[in-house]
């Protein structure tokens, strides 16, 4: 019998130790925060994300499920334009606009307004995050982008991620 009890605690032993490996492994594999900075736009995201370049975007920045990109718009070139804009609010109201948003779903955060709508490309649902920012010199439009059906997953962390942006 002391046999037996023997043998099986030596089996239980290697058994925890195999689980605290695995779990060792798992929690480590986590990625790590990153900073990218490009222009005058600095963003913490994770080792996950990889710059890239756009024409279509001064900061385009992606991982597998989400993708992060920033345009500046200086204030110069918006009175140019023909826009009337004298703070952040009336810049978000003429992006809320250009994305076919009722102005009251903007909300503020921190240092900056965002909102977010949905969008169907390609027959895929998007979710878009639209957070602007203002500098000295221009307004940012930064956008969070993810599969409608993996926004929950990523929700708490792109606000994270939002609230880590710092312009110049």
């Amino acid at each position: 019998m002391k046999k037996c009890n023997t043998h099986f605690i030596k089996k239980l032993s290697i058994l925890i130790l195999l689980l605290v490996s695995i779990m060792t492994l798992l929690t480590g594999c986590g990625s790590s925060p990153k900073n990218f900075t490009v222009s005058d736009l600095t963003i913490t995201l994770n080792s996950n994300f990889t710059e890239s370049k756009s024409a279509n975007f001064d900061v385009y920045i992606k991982s597998d499920n989400v993708v992060f990109t920033a345009v500046a718009e200086t204030m110069h070139d918006l009175e140019t334009a023909g826009y009337e804009i004298s703070s952040l609010n009336d810049y978000c109201l003429e992006i809320m606009d250009l994305n076919k948003t009722p102005s009251s779903e903007l909300k503020k955060r921190n240092n900056y307004y965002y909102f977010t709508n949905t969008k169907t490309t390609s027959g895929a649902n998007y979710t878009y995050v639209h957070c602007m920012f203002e500098s000295s010199t221009s307004y940012w439009v930064c956008e969070f982008v993810c599969k409608t059906k993996h926004f929950k997953h990523y929700e708490e962390q792109i606000y994270k991620w939002a609230d880590s942006i710092v312009i110049k």
